[in-house]
């Protein structure tokens, strides 16, 4: 609800009370006049303002002059007037001070409107108190909850008498509840029925899902747009006569319920007649004639209508006429039952940029707002060049809010400036932080990062965080404007240690990887770009004694050695039970990116797409090649913060390392799924008993081949403002697995004997395991809920998994705090 305009004016009466006046047979002359009944006022303030004065004579016309002089300054209650011989005597009656004005009770309208209400109407700390004005405070007030359905809302206002009359007030609220809306019926319709006239309502019949939206909840704006809502249904299907004759409100006597009556007049369905582009065009017609988007014939649409003179303003405007005028003026044949459609075009002067003016950047330099900008100084002014430049500056995420304003120069019509306003927020930390993942338990995270390094646009990062099956520390520096066409580059130095997922159904390796890379990205257009990086990257690994089978046989096969053997009692052949290798790779990615999100960070509209192909070229010690492609779309519904979000991944990898393999379930991919655990299992093999064991259970070891899928409906948060804009729940419906294509298990006998032939076990298992199956897929569906803070963003699922397989690992509830890997 708006509160800037939440008082009307009030009409001021002046409550003067009876005047006693002086009626004399003859008129006298006033020796001296006196004034008494002052208390806070010096008689001094009293005289300077009277028009009699002593020596002069006084009559019946004077003395009312005088009266109503004094009352007219606004400072008394009641004024007497007495002859004392030859004195004139002023009795008064002081109006007090307000000393203090408190408001109890009231949450829809805020304390700062309420008093910017009051101080206009004379009410405020230090401001003469009149009863006439508070006597009408609570009846408008009360009007004003009146006008949001609360109809029960009780407005008092109390008066506390202070010393040197003055006077403290309090202003209670009782603002009751909002009516409902239970009954809208609508009188006069046969083109449309009552379910789609209420469907394009704003207003809607309580429900129980008016619990969660309250739209039920009466509002006279909101009636007022349920009322345009159903004129724009009627005119964008043709009716251009269509009229609302009444629209009216019941109140059920508890003052609870509120029924709705609209009555209509459709009038006749319309056709477009001819369309005419008239004035200073500039363009031909023909050109022109590509913007409408309705053909003469077609049925009328107000709709349609308004999005061709948005067409013609944008095509002006981009040509430098920013301030163009379109005015569409129809004439209408009701014999014909036509519309004659006549667009009147005044382009008036091109203008251009004269000046550019960044406000609000306080720590960020203005050349890195500036590079940001496709709108350039000296240039023709154009609507797409501006709206671009705001997107950019948007996606940086080093503000909160951008605003770009044209404002024109006095006496200077062919040229503007723009105001480019905006509000930055916290581009980097300093973290101390403590997170919390079912798959990672406790994470420690301490760092220092900053996207907008120093005011200057570069990005630096040292991060540092450690959970139960992980280590890694990082150092990255990124200058996204490493030449001035836009070209960026980076440098990142990295170390990662993991240990195994002990209980957690993931097959167990440790690993220790030390890497390095240098990348640059180009850009191709405003919303693409390719990238390149070279890189080389050291990775120790090693399989525990309940290693899966399939990575002891990819560390046989590719160089590994025995680390530890177990020996039988009687002497006999060893048994190896752990395996080691360690990995030396150059690799190359290059990658492809789209993206025109509006934003980074919860983004409401847009598109993202990128391929990425990682490469370990030839002479690395576990050559392999994989590429992954991921995108994501959002559009909005409605305008009202509805929208949708549609994702999906697809990878592939061939010869891929197993620690380089790709994992499916929970949060990030099929949540409801333990993390990482869908996809192939292995048995593990190990020494007991002076034998070789195979282990019962399964574990998963992901895979080389991904498909990843899913839609979320995006719910409005019932608030306004950062809130919204850093909190969003959903529903979704996601799928995804992970698939061996390559399935290359050789044995299940002693892994420390060469492998030569295979076995029907490790046949059987390939068979099983082996290549896509779509009746592999994994589905589910859910509430989640993201919440963006200080220490990174907290994310909670609740999933239902749809169909789920007995050795599937399920997890309803899934969540994380802070960032964790």
């Amino acid at each position: 609800m708006r509160h800037t305009h939440f008082l009307m004016p009030l009409a001021l009466v002046s409550a003067m009370a009876a005047v006693q006046q002086v009626y004399a047979a003859d008129e006298f002359i006033a020796q001296d006049v006196k004034i008494e009944g002052l208390v806070r006022l010096t008689p001094a303030n009293i005289y300077s303002m009277l028009p009699i004065k002593s020596g002069d004579r006084v009559n019946d016309a004077t003395l009312n002059n005088a009266i109503h002089t004094l009352y007219d300054s606004g400072l008394f209650d009641d004024i007497k007037a007495n002859q004392q011989g030859n004195t004139l005597v002023f009795n008064v009656v002081e109006r007090p001070i307000i000393s203090k004005v408190e408001f109890k009770g009231n949450k829809l309208i805020p304390k700062e409107a309420l008093q910017d209400g009051l101080k206009k109407m004379g009410i405020a700390e230090g401001e003469v108190l009149k009863k006439s004005t508070l006597q009408n405070l609570e009846t408008e007030l009360e009007q004003q909850y009146n006008q949001q359905g609360r109809y029960n809302a009780d407005i008092k206002v109390e008066t506390t008498p202070r010393p040197n009359n003055r006077v403290d007030l309090t202003i209670n609220f009782n603002e009751g509840k909002a009516a409902k809306v239970v009954d809208i019926s609508v009188i006069g319709n046969t083109v449309f029925s009552d379910d789609e006239i209420k469907r394009a309502f704003a207003l809607k019949e309580s429900s129980w899902s008016s619990i969660v939206t309250r739209n039920d909840r009466y509002a006279k704006e909101r009636m007022a747009a349920s009322l345009e809502a159903l004129r724009a249904l009627y005119l964008n299907a043709g009716y251009v006569n269509f009229a609302v004759n009444s629209s009216n409100l019941n109140i059920s006597n508890d003052k609870k319920n509120i029924f709705v009556e609209v009555s209509i007049t459709e009038g006749q369905q319309f056709k477009v007649g001819q369309t005419k582009f008239l004035g200073d065009t500039l363009f031909k017609p023909e050109e022109l004639k590509t913007l409408q988007i309705y053909k003469d014939g077609d049925t009328y649409s107000q709709e349609k209508i308004d999005a061709v003179k948005n067409l013609l303003l944008h095509k002006y405007g981009n040509a430098g006429y920013y301030f163009a005028e379109v005015n569409v003026v129809p004439q209408i044949d009701n014999d014909k039952k036509t519309v004659d459609l006549n667009y009147y075009i005044n382009p008036g002067q091109q203008v251009t940029i004269r000046r550019i003016n960044f406000i609000g950047n306080t720590k960020t330099e203005d050349q890195v707002l500036r590079r940001e900008m496709r709108q350039m100084e000296g240039a023709l002014a154009s609507n797409e060049k501006i709206d671009l430049s705001k997107v950019r500056l948007e996606r940086t995420g080093y503000f909160k809010t951008v605003d770009v304003k044209p404002v024109r120069i006095p006496n200077v019509p062919d040229q503007i400036d723009l105001d480019v306003n905006v509000e930055e927020q916290h581009s980097g930390t300093s973290t101390l932080a403590l997170g919390y993942s079912q798959s990672g338990g406790i994470t420690y995270q301490a760092g220092i990062s900053q996207s907008n390094f120093l005011g200057t646009g570069k990005s630096v990062g040292f991060d540092f965080t450690k959970s139960q099956y992980a280590t890694s520390y990082s150092l990255a520096v990124t200058d996204p404007y490493f030449t001035i066409d836009g070209v960026s580059a980076g440098y990142n130095v990295y170390y990662k240690e993991t240990k195994p997922y002990q209980d957690y159904h993931v097959s167990d390796y440790y690993s220790k990887t030390l890497g390095a890379n240098t990348s640059l990205s180009y850009p191709i257009d405003e919303n693409q770009s390719v990238s390149g990086s070279l890189g080389l990257e050291s990775t120790d690994i090693s399989t525990d004694q309940y290693g899966s089978v399939a990575f002891r046989d990819y560390l046989l096969s590719h160089g590994g050695k025995v680390k530890a053997t177990a020996t039988t009692t009687s002497g006999s052949v060893p048994y190896a039970s752990e395996f080691e290798g360690t990995y030396l790779n150059y690799l190359v990615n290059l990658g492809w990116s789209f993206n025109t999100l509006n934003r980074p960070m919860l983004p409401t509209s847009g598109q993202l797409h990128s391929v990425n192909l990682e490469v370990a070229l030839p002479g690395s010690d576990a050559a392999y090649q994989k590429m992954t492609y991921s995108t994501q779309v959002f559009f909005p519904i409605g305008g009202k913060g509805w929208g949708v979000h549609g994702y999906g991944k697809l990878g592939y990898g061939h010869d891929l390392p197993f620690w380089k393999n790709y994992y499916a379930g929970g949060w990030g991919s099929v949540r409801g799924y333990q993390d990482n655990t869908l996809g192939p299992t292995y048995p593990g093999v190990y020494y007991s008993a002076n034998n070789i064991a195979q282990s019962s259970s399964r574990d998963s070891t992901g895979a080389n081949a991904l498909v990843q899928f899913g839609a979320e409906l995006i719910l409005p948060v019932p608030s306004k403002g950062d809130w919204a804009r850093n909190v969003r729940p959903v529903l979704f419906a996601e799928g995804g697995n992970v698939f061996d294509t390559e399935c290359n298990v050789t044995a299940y006998n002693n892994p420390a004997t060469p492998v030569t032939s295979t076995n029907a076990g490790a046949k059987q298992y390939c068979k099983d395991n082996y290549g896509f199956d779509v009746g592999n897929l994994r589905y589910s569906v859910g509430f989640g809920l993201t919440w963006n803070t200080m220490i990174g963003p907290l994310s909670i699922s609740y999933a239902f998994p749809l169909n789920k397989k007995t050795t599937d690992k399920t997890q309803a509830v899934q969540f994380q705090i802070g960032r964790t890997f």
